[in-house]
C-alpha cells in the first residue's frame, strides 16, 4: 500500500516557512511488518522517514485492496500465504491505529482493486481471485459514510469465468 498523505487527495503539500515556500510531499507506505510515513523536501532535496504501527493480521496479508478515504485507509480481504481472506481492516492516519472490524466481505476475496467514487460517497471493490483461486468478476459497492459505525453494506454479483 503506497499513499498520498495529504487530505485533499494530491500529493503535494505546500508548508510556508519564514515566507518562503517549501515543498514536501508526504507519503504513507505499508509493506508485510513495516509502515513507514515518508516526507520529501524537493527544495532541498531530502527524505524523513517515520515509523507508523502495522496490525499484525495485515502485516502478513499480500494482494489486499485498499483506499484512502480523508484520514483513513481501509483494507480489502488478501492472501495471507495460505488462505484468501474475507477481511477489513481500517488505519487511521491521525491516530496511527488500526482497527479490524468484524463485518467483513461476503466471500474471501484476493488481488482485486478499490476505487472511491467521484462524490467519495461510495467504494467499488472489483475483481480478484476467490477462495478456490479462480478469477471472478465481483463487484462490491459500500456506503463510504457507514464504516464509521463498523457497518459494511454492500451490493455483489459473483461472476466466474470458465478457463476451458
Amino acid at each position: 500500500c503506497f499513499v498520498s498523505n495529504s487530505e485533499n487527495g494530491q500529493v503535494q503539500e505546500m508548508i510556508e516557512t519564514n515566507k518562503e515556500k517549501e515543498q514536501n510531499y508526504q507519503m504513507l507506505l505499508f509493506s508485510k511488518n513495516t509502515g513507514l510515513s515518508i516526507e520529501y523536501d524537493e527544495d532541498n532535496n531530502k527524505f524523513q522517514f517515520h515509523q507508523l504501527s502495522v496490525c499484525h493480521s495485515v502485516a502478513q496479508l499480500n494482494g489486499y485492496a485498499y483506499v484512502r478515504i480523508n484520514d483513513v485507509i481501509l483494507f480489502f480481504g488478501g492472501y495471507d500465504y495460505s488462505t484468501n481472506l474475507k477481511s477489513v481492516h481500517k488505519y487511521s492516519i491521525r491516530e496511527n491505529k488500526w482497527i479490524t472490524f468484524e463485518n467483513t466481505l461476503p466471500s474471501p476475496l484476493c488481488y482485486c482493486v478499490a476505487i472511491l467514487n467521484e462524490e467519495d460517497n461510495h467504494i467499488h471493490i472489483i475483481g480478484g481471485e476467490d477462495d478456490k483461486e479462480i478469477t471472478v468478476s465481483t463487484h462490491i459497492k459500500t456506503k463510504v459514510r457507514l464504516w464509521d459505525h463498523s457497518l459494511l453494506v454492500m451490493i455483489y454479483a459473483f461472476i466466474y469465468f470458465d478457463e476451458t
